[in-house]
């Protein structure tokens, strides 16, 4: 309805327009054709009062009384001693000269020749004949005796001037006869004017009566629309499933539909005329609700009218509040404001809404209680295999035979595989986390895919297959990626093809499927090939699902997980390739993997490899660590070297530090009181202080590619990973001051070697009391972490010590207790209070053994 009704007003509003256009261009003709006869009639008038003037025989008539004066004169000359005496002769002269003055001064002073006199052709005969006159006067007004003897000369002077007395008749007859021949083509244009005027407001009047015809036409079928729409609305609010009320702009109801009758209790009778607000708003909005209405009619904002849903409360007849939907908008019927509301009751829907939440929080529950089982088991299990490869390490060095080697290899490649897939099992948690990180590396790919065919023989030869690997097109082995992945791409989809191969063969090909180019890296394509039972078609869409395993009697067999080819599906993506299969049940399958690579210099690749850096000397660096401990171990670990050292114990003192001198490099640390080290190397690079532009390297506990990336970023050169040795520091102090452009290193010789490598480098006395002081800061610390504080601004002050501590642990190789303490770290800062009693609990126990460690004797 009222869509309609603005239709309708519309119509109307666009009628009296058109109306009102037309009637001021019909009035406008009107006024218009009004002037013009009058101007017609003014022209007649005009020219009717001319021919009463008589000018033309005026004009005549000057001749003519030349003519007499001219013969009163000749009849005096002719005549002197005539019968007539004297005076009476002279006076007929004196008669006819005046009237020929007069007839001219007519010309000359008359209103009715203003005009004529403009003309130069009509005034110079004028003044010429007005100059004989003006000069004859005093000789008519003297003496007859003067007159007698000048008659003479009058007459030559007025036979002179015939000619212009001739011109003066002859010009201002013509210059009459012109302006009456323009006054009748005015007035005959006029006469067309006036004809066309008339014409068009009959043409209007014509299109007016055409288009009251169209307007009352319209006007009809609009008012049958209306009633059908009009129809159809109540249709539509009688069907309709959401409650329909309509109030007027004081919220008393106009209409109330069934739906809103069946939605509050009310019907349309008990409805109609009451205010809404005391009929369907609860009690405790009545308030808020009339202030809303006070605020419309007054002209205010409207908070709800025109804001599409809501979710309030609303009550029904009996009293019971419930949730409901409400959209409002206003209109007008007429001349007044209405108010249009649609009601959903949503009683349902909230109540399904919560029974989801609760779901979703009860399935978090359980994917959070699979992460803490995950992270639990892969350390078990990564713990003995730790172990179990640092037998085999140790294998090595016992001069085995040839066999044996290659045997003791062939079991070190199997057993870090097995570690990756412990890896592997978070790393499905990180993907789908968007935490998989991806790190790059040069890579030959020739001596990896030899690697993998290498390590997976002995598997191949137990099932009776032969395993191998070829180049397809032009070799280009040398790349960058992430080693780590693409191994367990391969391992995964080569493990795969013998599992489910017997007495067959298993090839590896590697090809540059798409050469690049334009800032696009080569794409190349790794295919593993099998003549094993095949996948089914139906299967082939599944295959890279999680514990997805084939149901075949060779399957049966084989055990599994069905995580291999989901694991290697989402390192494939997370590196920017795809991955897919091609099989033939009884002939076997091919899996393939695209990847774009970045091409890597083999030369450079392995100088690097060989290069044996040798301990720098004479130093003059800058180290800013917050941790007295640390500091005192990396001190004097560089002063071994003999390098001259400055300290900082947070980011601020070390960016003064470095504003005032130069150093040879600073070590930063990252996290510390009053300024971070990020904040700090950006404020030294960007201060153009002494030391603006000189090697800064990040220490810290913190490995991940991510991280070491954030360090690059705030203008850092290189990274040394905690726990130091003395060797990766020297390494990396003599690749960033040698321009190496390398200087990353992570962690080295962890646990017992770590240990005996700082006992070493530091001394048995100093070694002696740093650990005595480390022991000291753990008793304290672990206290706490059972008792954590209960506002954020304790946890915060809380991790700050895990912090710190965490980098004091790492540096004497106890990486289990800095890896407990960086978590309890993290979830300190997200206030995850229950997960910091297990962690808390773990701490303690990891303690234990680390202290039995640092004191047990050399």
């Amino acid at each position: 309805m009222p869509d309609d009704s603005r239709s309708e007003s519309g119509f109307q509003r666009q009628s009296r327009w058109v109306m009102w256009l037309i009637g001021f261009g019909m009035s406008a003709i009107f006024i218009l054709t009004l002037s013009l006869s009058s101007e017609v009639i003014s022209d007649l008038e005009r020219q009717r009062s001319a021919s009463s003037d008589n000018v033309q025989w005026t004009l005549t008539q000057v001749e003519v009384e030349h003519l007499s004066l001219m013969n009163a004169l000749e009849h005096h000359l002719r005549e002197p001693d005539g019968p007539l005496p004297l005076s009476a002769d002279l006076g007929e002269v004196r008669r006819q000269f005046d009237i020929f003055y007069s007839r001219v001064d007519t010309l000359q002073s008359s209103r009715l020749f203003d005009e004529l006199r403009a003309d130069p052709e009509f005034a110079r005969p004028l003044d010429t004949v007005m100059d004989f006159l003006n000069r004859t006067v005093p000789r008519i007004d003297g003496t007859d005796e003067a007159l007698e003897t000048q008659i003479g000369m009058i007459w030559e002077d007025a036979r002179a001037i015939r000619g212009d007395v001739r011109a003066l008749a002859i010009g201002g007859l013509a210059y009459f006869a012109q302006t009456a021949d323009a006054r009748r083509d005015d007035t005959a244009r006029t006469l067309a004017h006036l004809a066309a005027l008339s014409a068009g407001l009959f043409l209007a009047l014509g299109l007016v009566s055409l288009y009251l015809l169209y307007v009352n036409s319209v006007t009809r079928r609009r008012g049958d629309e209306l009633v059908q729409t009009n129809h159809r609305m109540n249709t539509i609010l009688s069907t309709s499933l959401d409650g329909v009320i309509v109030s007027d702009a004081e919220g008393r109801v106009l209409e109330f539909n069934p739906a809103a009758e069946a939605i509050f209790g009310h019907s349309l009778d008990e409805a109609r005329g009451r205010y809404i607000g005391e009929l369907i708003v609860p009690p405790h909005m009545r308030e808020a609700h009339e202030a809303g209405m006070t605020r419309m009619r007054e002209g205010g904002e409207r908070r709800i009218v025109g804001h599409g849903r809501i979710q309030l409360e609303a009550m029904r007849a009996n009293g019971e509040v419930f949730p409901a939907e409400l959209a409002l908008q206003s209109a007008f019927d007429g001349d007044e404001e209405i108010v249009i509301g649609f009601v959903r009751d949503i009683s349902k829907r909230v109540a399904n809404e919560a029974e989801l939440i609760s779901a979703r929080d009860r399935a978090l529950a359980g994917e959070k209680a699979k992460a803490d089982f995950l992270t639990v088991m892969s350390h078990e299990i990564r713990t003995p295999l730790n172990g179990l490869l640092g037998n085999l390490s140790l294998l090595k060095n016992a001069r085995p035979t040839h066999e044996q080697a290659r045997f003791i290899q062939n079991m070190e490649v199997s057993g870090q595989v097995l570690l990756n897939h412990v890896d592997s099992v978070l790393d499905i948690a990180r993907f789908e986390a968007g935490k998989l990180s991806v790190k790059r590396e040069t890579v030959d790919l020739g001596a990896l895919m030899q690697e993998i065919v290498d390590g997976q023989s002995g598997n191949a030869a137990s099932r009776g297959n032969v395993i191998e690997w070829q180049w397809t097109g032009t070799a280009r082995p040398w790349v960058k990626t992430d080693t780590q992945r693409l191994r367990q791409i391969l391992l995964n989809l080569v493990g795969n093809a013998i599992k489910f191969t017997e007495n067959g063969r298993v090839s590896l090909e590697l090809e540059v499927a798409e050469p690049g180019g334009e800032g696009k890296p080569p794409v190349y394509e790794f295919r593993v090939i099998d003549t094993g039972i095949g996948i089914a078609e139906d299967d082939l869409d599944r295959v890279f699902e999680d514990f997805h395993t084939r149901d075949a009697s060779i399957g049966r067999s084989a055990s599994g997980t069905g995580l291999g080819l989901g694991i290697a599906s989402r390192f494939a993506k997370a590196m920017g390739g795809e991955i897919g299969v091609e099989s033939t049940p009884g002939d076997g399958s091919v899996f393939w993997v695209r990847l774009p690579l970045k091409p890597a210099a083999a030369a450079a690749e392995d100088a690097r490899e060989t290069h044996v850096v040798g301990p720098v000397t004479g130093l003059d660096l800058l180290v800013v660590e917050d941790n007295e401990m640390n500091l005192e171990v990396i001190r004097n670990m560089l002063r071994i070297d003999g390098h001259s050292v400055t300290e900082a114990m947070d980011g601020k003192s070390g960016v003064d530090a470095a504003m005032d001198r130069r150093f040879d490099a600073i070590l930063m640390d990252i996290s510390m009181p009053v300024m971070d080290g990020p904040t700090a190397a950006r404020q030294i690079r960007a201060g153009g202080g002494a030391s603006s532009d000189v090697p800064i390297l990040a220490v810290s506990a913190n490995v991940l590619p991510h991280a070491v990336e954030e360090f690059r970023e705030a203008g850092m050169n290189a990274f040394l990973g905690k726990p130091i040795s003395l060797a990766a520091l020297r390494d990396a102090l003599a690749a960033v001051t040698g321009d190496d452009g390398a200087g990353e290193t992570g962690a080295a010789a962890p646990g017992e070697a770590q240990l005996a490598s700082i006992r070493s480098d530091l001394g048995e006395a100093a070694f002696a009391r740093f650990v005595a002081q480390l022991i000291e800061e753990g008793d304290a610390l672990l206290p706490r972490l059972a008792r954590p504080g209960r506002t954020q601004e304790a946890l915060n002050e809380l991790a700050a010590e895990c912090h710190k501590f965490a980098g004091s642990a790492a540096m004497f190789g106890a990486l289990d207790m800095r890896d407990v303490l960086v978590e309890f770290e993290t979830a300190a800062k997200a206030g995850e209070t229950e997960e910091l009693a297990t962690l808390a609990h773990r701490a303690k126990g990891v303690w234990s053994r680390t202290r039995k460690r640092l004191t047990r004797p050399a």
